[in-house]
């Protein structure tokens, strides 16, 4: 068994064009072409090209980001702690965080969304994080 570190200071600055407050730690590989890592957004952090040589899993797991359906579109979805995307190999995206943001995010070959894990009304109305506090 490994035990393996995702917090700030276990990742290191993203350097690729077009990518600013990022910071980036690999956490797993997998046979094949498959790949787990966590990245963290500074507030104001944005990357406009992401690498789309293969499918990815975002999933937030602090905060939230904003996903452009394409670089510099007008369509966006904001995607909050609980949430995630599945994009496919080669379908251009773009996403920010308006304050600091955390994401798990899976590579691989091809994804799906599992059925069960698709956002549906039926399926979110009214779920909160236990931590959440409600005002009645």
């Amino acid at each position: 068994m490994d035990v393996i570190h995702f917090t700030q200071g276990a990742t290191d600055p993203l350097r690729q064009i077009r990518t600013t407050g990022a910071h980036f730690v690999p956490l797993a590989d997998g046979s094949g072409d498959i790949h787990v890592s966590c990245l963290h957004l500074e507030a104001g952090g944005r990357i406009t090209a992401p690498s789309i040589t293969h499918a990815a899993t975002l999933l937030v797991v602090h905060r939230g980001i904003t996903i452009l359906e394409r670089a510099g579109a007008s369509t966006h979805i904001d995607i909050h702690a609980g949430m995630g995307i599945v994009v496919a190999a080669g379908e251009p995206y773009s996403f920010h965080s308006e304050r600091d943001a955390i994401l798990l995010i899976v590579e691989a070959a091809e994804l799906a969304a599992h059925p069960r894990g698709i956002s549906t009304p039926q399926r979110i109305a009214g779920q909160t994080w236990p931590s959440d506090s409600l005002i009645a």
